[in-house]
């Protein structure tokens, strides 16, 4: 089978896989990911930022770049959170299309929930029951599995981007921006859990993926350059994640971003997407998360090579 390409326009990342897929492996001949922050404001304006929107556009010129010195043809992008939302998406899809050739496929939260748990269902190992947080800038999929399948899916319209845009107002971070995350990010989970809190028990495997989880393995495994492989099935218990929270939330920007393993770009988003995390690991009792480096642009690639 040729290389193909999937690409992810998040709401806070641009990422581009290439590859193949060969039996219940994916290679990985080219990965790139850059923060562009396309959400940044929308909850605010409801728009997407000219600044980022330009970044954006800039990122994905390299990406079309990229996937010709390939030569690949067959190709899927996915947008997200930020591009169902903004009122000005339209513009920025004529955009990149016109400018790099990228048709980008708005999907739904719900299609995202499902190409996420393709990607991370891929190569995990069998389990009786998993649920699966995909912790995204914009929103946040979740996945209950029994026995590796989906059984029930959905989406949260939050994410990291839109917590720190609303709560985060002081650095460090003050108690009450914290109180107040906690209070709007205790609101959406109670929902969650209304509706899958039966389902969980004491055997059911807690598994992140996305940006906020595996840059915590990152920071835990003192990784001063990212690595897929130490990352993916790495195991972060909720007593390390308390440490880990401690630390960041006394330190100013300027001291996270010298922290090792972590992307300066991230170390203001870090704050809500490790409270955001204990917060989902307590409500449901989990111990333990067991990170996924694979997610959504895993997903894409695999659904793309069954058409091709």
């Amino acid at each position: 089978m040729p290389p193909l390409a999937s690409i992810d326009i998040g709401s806070n990342t641009l990422r581009l896989l290439v590859g193949m897929i060969e039996g219940q492996k994916i290679v990985r001949m080219r990965c790139e990911m850059v923060i562009t922050r396309l959400a940044a404001g929308i909850g605010e304006t409801g728009l997407l930022n000219a600044d980022n929107m330009e970044k954006s556009v800039s990122v994905l010129k390299v990406f079309s770049d990229i996937i010709s010195a390939y030569g690949i043809s067959h190709i899927r992008a996915v947008g997200t959170s930020a591009l169902r939302e903004a009122k000005n998406s339209e513009e920025f899809l004529q955009r990149v299309l016109s400018e790099t050739g990228i048709n980008i496929e708005v999907i739904s939260g719900e299609e995202e929930a499902e190409l996420t748990a393709q990607g991370v269902m891929f190569d995990m190992p069998e389990a009786d029951s998993s649920l699966i947080v995909d912790i995204g800038g914009g929103s946040a999929e979740w996945i209950f599995c029994r026995n590796s399948s989906p059984a029930a899916m959905g989406t949260i319209p939050t994410g990291v981007v839109k917590f720190f845009d609303k709560h985060i107002k002081s650095d460090p971070p003050s108690k009450s921006d914290i109180a107040s995350l906690k209070k709007e990010s205790d609101t959406v989970l109670s929902g969650l859990k209304t509706k899958i809190g039966h389902l969980i028990n004491s055997s059911t495997v807690f598994i992140g993926t996305a940006g906020t989880v595996t840059t915590l393995a990152a920071i835990d495994l003192g990784l001063e350059t990212y690595d897929h492989e130490k990352i993916h099935k790495h195991n972060l218990t909720l007593q390390r994640l308390h440490e880990m929270s401690e630390r960041l939330l006394e330190l100013p920007l300027s001291e996270r971003k010298k922290i090792i393993g972590l992307e300066p770009e991230r170390s203001d988003l870090i704050i809500p997407g490790i409270l955001f995390t204990i917060n989902i690991m307590e409500l449901f009792g989990f111990d333990n998360i067991l990170v996924s480096d694979d997610g959504l642009l895993e997903g894409s690639l695999i659904k793309l090579s069954e058409r091709v």
